[in-house]
């Protein structure tokens, strides 16, 4: 009886353990853009919270730590997926470049209205909406794997 329970138990584990690890997909040319395209959507909605979060003081020197840590996460997850030096450094720079962070005293009816119609300073602190996933967490990062 055991070797039946030890063969069924290295199956399911080989069955239901190994495609969700080959599920995870390389770096591709085609995936690489995407990654691009979604670092310029995280970077509008990481600027749109900085700008909505404007007020707080005390939130300042973290929205600079937050790009931060976070283009270092999904760098991370480029190089385990095979990525090369010129790929890392043109996410960075699409990174960068596309987060804008607001000069004090600023103020942007625009923006504003945003903010309130998509409840931005909420979800950021409750931690749903696109606004609290970070780019790592995003696809294709949260899907790239060697």
């Amino acid at each position: 009886m055991r070797p039946i329970l030890s063969r069924l138990l290295a199956g399911v584990l080989a069955g239901g353990l190994l495609p969700a690890a080959a599920a995870a997909d390389p770096l591709t040319p085609i995936s690489f853009r995407s990654a691009l395209a979604v670092a310029k959507v995280y970077a509008a909605d990481r600027t749109l919270v900085f700008y909505c979060l404007r007020q707080s003081p005390e939130m300042v020197p973290f929205t600079y730590l937050i790009v931060h840590s976070e283009l270092q996460d999904a760098i991370v997850k480029l190089k385990s997926a095979g990525s090369n030096a010129q790929q890392n450094a043109e996410l960075a720079q699409t990174v960068l470049t596309n987060v804008h962070f607001p000069k004090p005293g600023v103020s942007d009816p625009a923006l504003e209205a945003e903010c309130k119609a998509r409840n931005v300073e909420e979800s950021f602190y409750t931690f749903t909406g696109s606004f609290s996933v970070s780019l790592a967490g995003r696809p294709p990062f949260k899907d790239l794997t060697r």
